[in-house]
């Protein structure tokens, strides 16, 4: 089989997964970090907490969350954005990244905070799966850059050349 083919053949396999993951969820665009620094300064996430990244992208929320002790749970779609976040998190030992399709698999019940940077035209779809998920009321949800439709943040993050952080409960949303 020619080079070119065999590359090409390996190179769609890879991208197909991501121009799903982008249809269904959000196409990876990064997370300005310094917003959620702040907001987990806010909050205080320690070793205490678990970390749920739906989308996890690069790894680089887990990684944050990590570095302050939280157990972290990503899921991606993406196989190239797995790799990467997979490489990113892979010293971080409370840290797990799934491959796969976040909305067919359950949150675990011990989450306290939920993490979200997706499309708006998803949030609603977002917010019925969370809403459904074993995890307690007081469990925060952060949604980067866009808000859920019809429910007030209880609190909005912003940093210098960051898009804004929402923070909800997930009492807010059920």
């Amino acid at each position: 089989m020619d080079v070119l083919l065999l590359a090409t053949l390996i190179g769609s396999g890879l991208l197909l997964p991501t121009a799903y993951a982008g249809i269904i969820g959000a196409p990876w665009a990064p997370t300005r970090i310094a917003v959620v620094k702040k907001a987990f300064d806010a909050v205080g996430i320690s070793e205490k907490d678990v970390l749920v990244d739906l989308g996890c992208g690069d790894g680089k929320i887990m990684h944050e969350a990590a570095k302050r002790g939280a157990k972290t749970i990503g899921y991606e779609l993406s196989p190239i954005m797995w790799c990467i976040a997979w490489m990113r998190t892979m010293r971080d030992k409370k840290t797990q990244v799934h491959y796969g399709n976040f909305f067919k698999l359950p949150i675990p019940p011990d989450t306290t905070y939920i993490f979200a940077f997706l499309m708006p035209k998803h949030m609603q779809k977002i917010r019925e799966y969370i809403a459904k998920q074993p995890v307690q009321d007081a469990t925060i949800i952060f949604s980067y850059a866009f808000p859920m439709q019809d429910v007030p943040p209880r609190m909005i993050f912003r940093a210098k050349k960051c898009a804004p952080l929402y923070m909800y409960t997930v009492k807010d949303i059920r």
